[in-house]
């Protein structure tokens, strides 16, 4: 299944070479000529096949205008730094160079780098690749345009308000504080990345259970659907969805096996309002009753085994709120990370047995803020979560979860689905790694692009969505 996208990939890169318009590079285009220059010297399907999907009239054309509202692109931060010479596409980090690449630890994470030397999840090297400009929706761009100059700002609560003082996310669909100048304002500009489209829709999710020695000890599969409630771009109905007021976004997870667990389903609707908590249920199908949750439960696992929590379903999804938590800026940095390419190929190339890293990764240079989200209540699991977020795509490119001792717990680590002629995101993988005692799930999806229209509100009614079980 991983690799029919790219078999289809292949075909149109074909049909590009033979008979589409050749288009001329301008300014702002070198990332596609990059890597053009870098497939063809790899010979690898997996990296032509996403030239072929990025080297038309529609992605350089809404790249441009992404550009043109930034000021800037991945490219041209980048060329603004110094960086290692032998830091550039195709050199590939191994355990037998790195000791004598010291510049490494400024650029990768520590999870990466004792990926290199361990036996737990071992891989044979990190291939550099060139760096992608990415972008979101159009219909988001426009929204953000439209809104004008200081058009949010953040309350007592840590609540984003618009300049009448409604919520923000109820109100307005563009995107907030988009050269954040503080923790608060990052963190609401990652919060309104939200899942990059207007409904997701997994079909379905693999959550590999893995022990130490890299052995799968559960698999879970999965559907998992998400839809933005409010400040819709892109699919109808636009603006916010009928009978849901005061929602900003919605989740629901139905397991489709094992046999023990299946037709386990939640539901999870966030609320604007800091006040109220989110409403959260959870059908279990062996005493065939629902429970109401509580924010606290977001912290217990999804299943046994797992180390995927609740709130960290796509990376971080717990309920902002300034008496609860600080947010900090940290640093503007740059570091490598695994590309956005898993519309076409999985860059971590997840071996078949679920748990393990079949060899090389791909890893690209990309500009990121970092901020800390530290708790202040000390009830929390995590003292500390940091969260490394894009210059580009406003979403975490990295996460690393800290424990009450100050030690790293967990880290989380993903590729999205991207598409490039529309901006619109999904997930390709995923790998939630307690380095603290040697665990980890590893998470592959299949994106179903072309079931989310099929998809209702009544997803997201736990009595209705326990009953697609059947």
């Amino acid at each position: 299944m991983k690799f029919s996208k790219i078999k289809t990939l292949l075909i149109c890169l074909t049909i590009a070479v033979l008979g589409l318009t050749t288009f001329n590079a301008k300014a702002g285009d070198e990332w596609i000529d990059n890597w053009k220059s870098f497939a063809s010297e790899t010979g690898l399907p997996e990296h032509a096949a996403w030239v072929a999907a990025i080297d038309n009239a529609e992605v350089r054309a809404l790249a441009r205008d992404w550009e043109d509202f930034r000021g800037y692109t991945a490219s041209s931060l980048l060329a603004k730094e110094s960086h290692p010479a032998e830091l550039k596409p195709g050199f590939i980090i191994t355990k037998e160079n790195i000791d004598s690449l010291p510049w490494v630890k400024d650029y990768l994470s520590q999870f990466w780098i004792d990926r290199l030397t361990s036996d737990w999840l071992p891989i044979k090297g990190i291939r550099i690749v060139p760096t992608t400009h990415y972008y979101m929706q159009r219909g988001r761009l426009d929204a953000t345009k439209a809104l004008g100059p200081d058009p949010f700002t953040i309350n007592e609560k840590g609540e984003l308000r618009d300049k009448n003082g409604e919520h923000g996310f109820l109100s307005e669909a563009g995107l907030p504080f988009t050269n954040p100048q503080n923790g608060e304002e990052l963190n609401w500009l990652f919060n309104a990345h939200g899942v990059g489209t207007d409904d997701l829709f997994f079909d379905t999710i693999d959550m590999a259970a893995c022990s130490g020695t890299n052995v799968l000890e559960r698999l879970y599969k999965a559907n998992i659907f998400w839809r933005r409630m409010a400040g819709r771009v892109s699919a109808p109905p636009l603006g916010n969805v009928e009978g849901f007021e005061g929602i900003t976004e919605a989740g629901a997870l139905l397991i489709k096996s094992p046999r023990d667990v299946r037709g386990l389903a939640g539901v999870r609707l966030r609320f604007a309002d800091a006040d109220r908590d989110d409403d959260f249920k959870l059908y279990i199908p062996s005493l065939k009753r629902t429970r109401q949750l509580t924010g606290t439960n977001g912290q217990d696992p999804i299943a046994p085994g797992l180390e995927l929590t609740w709130d960290e379903w796509r990376s971080n999804w717990f309920k902002t709120d300034r008496r609860k938590f600080k947010y900090t800026l940290i640093k503007e940095t740059t570091i490598l990370h695994s590309p956005e390419v898993g519309n076409v190929y999985d860059p971590y190339r997840i071996a078949d047995d679920s748990c393990s890293l079949s060899g090389i990764v791909d890893m690209e240079l990309r500009p990121v803020w970092v901020y800390d989200i530290t708790d202040l209540t000390e009830t929390y699991q995590y003292s500390v979560k940091r969260v490394h977020v894009d210059k580009e795509t406003y979403y975490s490119q990295y996460l690393e979860m800290v424990d009450r001792n100050g030690d790293i717990w967990r880290i989380w680590d993903d590729t999205r689905d991207w598409e490039p002629t529309t901006g619109r995101f999904m997930w390709r993988s995923a790998i939630i790694a307690n380095v603290r005692d040697e665990r980890a799930t590893i998470i592959t999806v299949d994106s179903a692009w072309e079931k989310i229209d099929s998809m209702t509100n009544a997803i997201f009614n736990i009595d209705q969505l326990r009953d697609r079980r059947n």
